[in-house]
This record gives C-alpha cells, sequence and structure tokens, in this order.
C-alpha cells in the first residue's frame, strides 16, 4: 500500500495506484444487504401480508429503492467520502444532520455486525444436524466466534482481499439458494395463476406488505465506504449503488414467486414457516436440499461480517478524522492499508457481546430480532435525510437533475415516512422495543449535541466540512 496525503489528512492506496475493481465493491454492498436472508427467514414476514402477491410488494419496493439508490448515488459522486453518508449529508445539508447519520450508521452496522456471526454459527448448526446431533449455544458462540476472528483478519490484511473474499462468498451463498429454486421449479412447474389473478389483489395489506419488504434492500450505500480505495470512486460507488439494488430485486421478485408456487403445495402457510426452503426440500422430496439452505445464510453471515467490519471501521476512521469521534480511531495500519485500531475495537467489542449471549443464554434470533430492529430504523433515517439533501444541494447548485431529484423525494420520501411511524409507534414489546427507544434516544442526543457545538463551538461544525479524508 501506498500512502498519500491530501488535504492534511490520509487516504492510502495499493502501490500501484489501483483501487479495488469493480466487482469487488459490488460484492461489499450486496454482502451489506445480505440477500440470501430473504428467501430463507424474512419472507414469511412478508407473506403473511403479501400472500399471492409478495413478488409485487418486491417488485413495488425495488423499484423505490433503486430511486433511493439514485439520490444517495448523487451524492456519493459530489462527496465521495469512507464516511458515505456522514460526509454526504453534512456537506449537503447540514454538519448536525451529517452527524446524526454518522452515529445512527454505526450503531445500525454494529446491531448488524453482533448479529451475524451469531446468525453464522446458529445455520453451521442447522447444517451439521444433517450428519450427527450438535446443538447448544455453545456450539453457535464457537463457531460464531471462530466466523469473527477470520473476518477480522482478512479485513486486517486490506480491502482488496477481504473484499474478494466477501465477493465469493456472497456468490457462492446465492448460487446455494438458486439451485433449491431451479429444483422447486422442476419438479412443480413455473405457472402459478393464482399470483397473477390481480382481482383478488388488496391494497391494505399489500402495503403492509410493502413496508416490511422495504427493509430487506437496505445496505447499498456502504459502497460509499471504500471511496478511498476505489478507482474512480466518483463513477464507479454511484453505478454499484443501483445496480445492487436492481440485481438484489430481481433476486427477490424470482423468490418470492418460486416459494409462493410452492407452498401453494404445502399444508402450512409460507407466512408460519421460520425456515421456508427447508420446508420445500422436505414437500419436493429432498430434505438435504436443506443443506444448501442453512450454507447459504452461514456463507452470507460470514460475508456479512467482513463488509461490515470494513464498513464501521472506515465511518469511524472518517468521523475521527473530521474530529467528531476522539482521534484514535484516524489511523491507518502503515503495512497494510487498512484502519487496524477501529477494527481491533470493534472485533473486542462483538466478542463481549458473543460471551454476553452465550453465559446469559440469550436466544439467538431474539438477539437478531433485537439489533435488527436498530438497523433498520438507522436505514430509515439516513434515506430519508439522503432524500432530502440531495434536492436541497441539487437546487442550490441549480443542477440539471435537480427536478428529478424533488420528484424522487416527492416519492419515497413519503413511504419512507410511512415505514418509520409504522416502526416506532406503537412502540414494541420486549428487546425489539428496548431498541426502538434506545434507537430515539441516540438521535436525540446526537442532535441537541449539534446544537450544543453550533451554539458554543461553532469551529468543530465546520471542521466537519473540510476534506481530510477524501479522494
Amino acid at each position: 500500500m501506498a500512502q498519500v496525503r491530501e488535504n492534511g489528512g490520509v487516504t492510502l492506496r495499493r502501490a500501484s495506484g489501483d483501487g479495488i475493481n469493480v466487482s469487488e465493491l459490488w460484492g461489499h454492498a450486496v454482502a451489506n444487504i445480505t440477500p440470501s436472508a430473504m428467501p430463507a427467514v424474512t419472507i414469511s414476514l412478508v407473506a403473511i401480508h403479501g400472500g399471492p402477491f409478495t413478488w409485487l410488494a418486491y417488485t413495488l419496493i425495488g423499484v423505490l429503492m433503486t430511486l433511493v439508490a439514485v439520490q444517495v448515488g448523487i451524492l456519493a459522486r459530489h462527496f465521495p467520502s469512507p464516511g458515505s453518508l456522514f460526509f454526504y449529508l453534512s456537506k449537503a445539508l447540514h454538519p448536525i444532520s451529517g452527524m446524526v447519520a454518522g452515529f445512527t450508521m454505526m450503531a445500525g452496522y454494529f446491531g448488524a455486525l453482533a448479529a451475524a456471526p451469531l446468525l453464522g454459527g446458529l445455520f453451521v448448526e442447522q447444517a451439521l444436524r444433517f450428519f450427527w446431533p450438535v446443538s447448544g449455544v455453545g456450539w453457535i458462540a464457537g463457531i460464531g466466534v471462530l466466523f469473527l476472528l477470520v473476518a477480522w483478519r482478512l479485513a486486517l490484511r486490506g480491502i482488496e482481499i477481504s473484499a474478494r473474499w466477501g465477493l465469493w462468498v456472497e456468490i457462492f451463498s446465492i448460487l446455494c439458494i438458486v439451485l433449491i429454486a431451479v429444483v422447486t421449479l422442476w419438479h412443480f412447474g413455473w405457472r402459478d395463476p393464482a399470483q397473477w389473478n390481480f382481482q383478488r389483489l388488496h391494497t391494505t395489506p399489500l402495503a403492509q406488505a410493502l413496508i416490511l419488504s422495504l427493509l430487506a434492500y437496505g445496505g447499498f450505500e456502504t459502497a460509499g465506504n471504500l471511496a478511498g480505495e476505489t478507482s474512480a470512486a466518483r463513477t464507479a460507488i454511484p453505478r454499484v449503488m443501483v445496480l445492487s439494488v436492481l440485481m438484489v430485486g430481481g433476486f427477490f421478485v424470482a423468490m418470492a414467486y418460486i416459494e409462493v408456487l410452492a407452498f401453494a403445495h404445502i399444508p402450512t402457510p409460507l407466512g408460519d414457516s421460520a425456515a421456508p426452503l427447508n420446508a420445500i426440500a422436505k414437500a419436493i422430496g429432498h430434505p438435504w436440499l436443506g443443506i444448501f439452505s442453512d450454507l447459504a445464510m452461514a456463507t452470507a453471515a460470514f460475508s456479512a461480517t467482513i463488509a461490515t467490519l470494513n464498513s464501521i471501521s472506515r465511518i469511524l476512521y472518517s468521523m475521527a478524522g473530521h474530529g467528531v469521534i476522539p482521534r484514535f480511531f484516524h489511523h491507518r495500519d502503515l503495512r497494510h492499508g487498512t484502519p487496524a485500531r477501529a477494527l481491533r475495537i470493534l472485533a473486542i467489542i462483538v466478542l463481549i457481546s458473543i460471551t454476553v449471549v452465550t453465559l446469559w443464554k440469550i436466544p439467538i434470533l431474539s438477539v437478531v430480532g433485537t439489533f435488527g430492529t436498530f438497523t433498520g430504523l438507522a436505514f430509515l433515517l439516513i434515506y430519508g435525510l439522503a432524500n432530502v439533501a440531495t434536492p436541497w444541494f441539487l437546487f442550490r447548485q441549480r443542477h440539471a437533475w435537480r427536478w428529478l431529484s424533488l420528484i424522487i423525494a416527492g416519492i419515497s420520501l413519503p413511504l419512507l415516512i410511512k415505514v418509520m411511524a409504522v416502526s416506532l409507534w406503537p412502540l414494541p414489546v420486549g428487546g425489539e422495543g428496548a431498541a426502538t427507544l434506545l434507537f430515539v434516544a441516540l438521535v436525540m442526543v446526537i442532535f441537541f449535541w449539534g446544537l450544543y457545538w453550533a451554539a458554543f463551538q461553532p469551529e468543530r461544525l465546520r471542521h466537519i466540512l473540510v476534506a481530510v479524508d477524501e479522494p
């Protein structure tokens, strides 16, 4: 890696001067979306309301999220930074909005990071049960620690190797699910008239399905975290953001259609199935195919662990460079060029969280649900702010795309606000409710912290607008 000083800050590139390529950048973004989770787990929640039109819910939300990706991509083109929406919103809207986005992004991504190794351990354990009886939180925790340590080591060695590993692991995960889908179509055929009978379509349950399907697309914006290490970042990152949503959306729609088709031949409704792909494998007479579903989720969890480590560490690095958090985190390893301090701290915190879950015997899926609630709220907030910031910035610049951006905001903002309102009230129970209250408290604390700086330390807000680590 070669070290280059720009605008008083430090950014690192490979000695050859090239950054990671587009395919590796795409793999990083898709790994953060974790598309395998949709057909393996979360489709059941959407199918409860979407029924035979679950595919339509994913289609409509896919169009919406593509528009959101266009908005975020515009900001990424103008303000490339490893801080991603922290820096985008600071420059396009206001530094306080950037602070709110930065901290909520870090907290939301950390929720995904803490859950991913445990989720990987859970699905590896399920796959192993096909061969010999293993069970218990100790197995899950042990596998989760192994996932974390390997992912941390890859992330520490360099963005190129970790992005490449994440790309191939994610491809393997998707191929496992595609295998199940192909065998399902071979067994049942592809015709399902019920999914095209629009006379049975009711708008109220479809609207609820739209709300639940929106969060499946979150994570594409993390492509922006690799701005300092991507060649031609101003053009590559916006393209990858849009491309990742389009490709993942096509996968979601196809899998929704296939799974609803299959469950028309299964007594248990899709909405009541905790492991729909395993249920399909049994229904077509090949229960061993369930191994591929478990492997898909396990490898996706590993890929997400790598990608999330890379994302959070670079947000920490960027925010430290702008003086929002301690300068301690604005440091890269001289040998590998990675934010080593941030990566080490993240690994230690996740190890502690895995230990707590193990010793207290907390159910893994409840942990995933709690952290997932926080992550989903973070996505909603930053996407909403991006839809305000982009037209605001473009109108100030009299940019040719300003009216298009305003139209996109007019379409996407109301739905994002609706999803946020439904998520906040009525307050969920249990861990999800605690996560919701913690999210609201975090946003309020950061907002008033920003107001304090504006009143008494305005130079600190101005420093956020200085390009200290941008390409």
